[in-house]
């Protein structure tokens, strides 16, 4: 296969297919989003018919947060070696199989074992599915990057803010097993679209080798065993969380660090690695990815912890409370819009990436004001400043890290800032149920302490994840992501070379 093209392979493509697979695209990320959040509310009904304990009501959304985090950087790779199309139906072949499966569960028990299934396929959809819309849109094609940044900004809000809202309806209306069963139509067209559309491909660099098994195994035994322990700080003993000493939580952390350790110089020896190390030693890409993990710290307490504020403080419906978060969402897509306008006018990431930074903690550090009188109009302001925050983490950190490597690389790279995200999102979790747990047993759990403990762990985990977030951005290479974007399109050859010397600047 020549250079050219490698370069565009999909260059054939009528606008209406590639359209219709974009559609398809993003529609098996949302509902792999949609899915780590739409069985909160729906929780109650579903113990309610089935039984089991608060232990298993944790671990039934637990176990698919770990099981999509842990195969996101294994879908990410396989898809630079083996060409996107496989490795995405084969996730989405297992996330519909075991959401048949959880809709049919007959015990929490055997639900916890079939989301497992689903996150398992669910690591595949957002990852692959990225990777393939950017094969779809590179740098020539930003008119169509740009609303594809649009799409995709409104599809994660609405998945991590509606999926409480979709489950909470459904449970009540149609009942909970339709939580899992709407999944199957969706996910049948979307497939259906990516095997008649998306153009069969395989990577001629993709390199040769045998299996990496020794770093399959190492990651993805590593990054459980961390996830693992971050998610343990949340169930509760003696209904507080778990303390960072406890035995299960420090054995989970430090063996699954050591074995992420070891895993460091069997990549390097592997000759076709499952974690292409070499990615990490670009500073645009390494700093981007850091970045993307401090902003989901910063932000995910206020998304987490805001709804408990206005149930339990202000006393309104778990619907209302749902949305009171609508400022957030909003704030989300707008600031995405923004980030891939701005980016795709101006060529560069890093403005913007620091303007978003420093939103996240001027609005998280307000919450410091939070009380049991403040007006729900000013916290809606609050939360629409670090939703403009969020929005350029969203597109604005993958646009960066997909383009600060050669374009062999964009699946891994697009799993790299995916699992950052995901693990950010654990840690600031674990971060901030310890430390609401710390201010509710040393103030009381009366109104106003629960408000000032709720407002304050936002601010304290949000204004210091944000300035690490800043110091990340500012380490960022300043690459030419789109270079060339407003000359006519060219050949596949030169449109390579334009990829290739974006890519060179941050070369090692």
């Amino acid at each position: 296969m020549t250079a050219a093209a490698e370069a565009d392979p999909f260059a054939e493509m009528s606008a209406g297919t590639r359209r219709a697979v974009t559609f398809a695209l993003l529609g098996c990320a949302f509902l792999g989003m949609l899915d780590g959040t739409v069985v909160g509310t729906a929780m109650p009904r579903i113990v309610a018919d089935l039984g089991g304990d608060q232990t298993w009501y944790v671990w039934v959304v637990t176990v698919y947060l770990l099981t999509s985090t842990v195969t996101v950087p294994l879908y990410g790779r396989f898809s630079d070696l083996r060409g996107r199309r496989a490795p995405l139906l084969t996730g989405l072949g297992i996330f519909l199989a075991g959401s048949v499966a959880c809709g049919a569960a007959g015990s929490v028990p055997a639900l916890v074992v079939f989301r497992a299934v689903q996150g398992i396929g669910a690591g595949a959809l957002l990852t692959v599915g990225m990777a393939a819309v950017r094969d779809l849109y590179p740098p020539h094609r930003a008119t169509g990057l740009l609303r594809m940044q649009t799409l995709l900004a409104g599809m994660m809000a609405a998945g991590l803010i509606g999926g409480p809202l979709v489950g909470g309806l459904l449970s009540d209306h149609a009942g909970w097993r339709w939580a899992f069963l709407l999944n199957l139509p969706v996910g049948l067209v979307a497939g259906a679209v990516v095997v008649l559309g998306l153009p069969r491909h395989r990577p001629s660099r993709a390199g040769t080798g045998p299996v990496d098994l020794a770093g399959i195994v190492l990651l993805t035994t590593g990054l459980s065993l961390v996830l693992l322990g971050l998610a343990l700080t949340g169930h509760p003993v003696a209904a507080q969380p778990r303390a960072w000493t406890d035995p299960r939580v420090a054995v989970a952390l430090v063996v699954g660090l050591g074995l992420l350790a070891v895993l460091v110089p069997v990549e390097r020896r592997a000759a076709v690695p499952v974690l292409p190390l070499r990615l990490f030693t670009r500073r645009t890409y390494a700093a981007v990815v850091a970045a993307g993990f401090f902003f989901q710290v910063a932000s995910l307490p206020a998304t987490i912890l805001l709804p408990l504020y206005f149930q339990q403080v202000r006393g309104h419906t778990a619907t209302a409370s749902g949305l009171f978060l609508l400022p957030l969402m909003i704030g989300m897509v707008v600031g995405n819009r923004l980030t891939a306008a701005l980016i795709i006018r101006t060529g560069r990431a890093r403005a913007v990436l620091l303007a978003g930074a420093g939103l996240v903690t001027g609005g998280t550090v307000l919450f410091f004001l939070l009380g049991t009188t403040t007006a729900p109009a000013v916290v809606s302001c609050w939360l629409a400043l670090i939703g403009l925050g969020i929005g350029p983490a969203m597109g604005g950190a993958t646009m960066v890290a997909q383009f600060s490597v050669p374009g062999a690389d964009a699946g891994s790279a697009t799993a790299g800032s995916a699992l950052s995200k995901q693990v950010g999102g654990v840690f600031g979790l674990a971060c901030a149920q310890s430390l609401l747990a710390q201010q509710l047993a040393a103030h009381g759990a009366s109104a106003e302490a629960t408000s000032r403990a709720i407002g304050g762990t936002v601010a304290w985990i949000g204004g210091a994840a944000g300035l690490l977030a800043v110091v990340a951005v500012l380490v960022m290479r300043d690459i030419p992501l789109l270079a060339g974007v407003r000359q006519p399109p060219g050949s596949a050859g030169q449109r390579r070379q334009q990829e290739q010397r974006a890519v060179a600047t941050d070369s090692p």
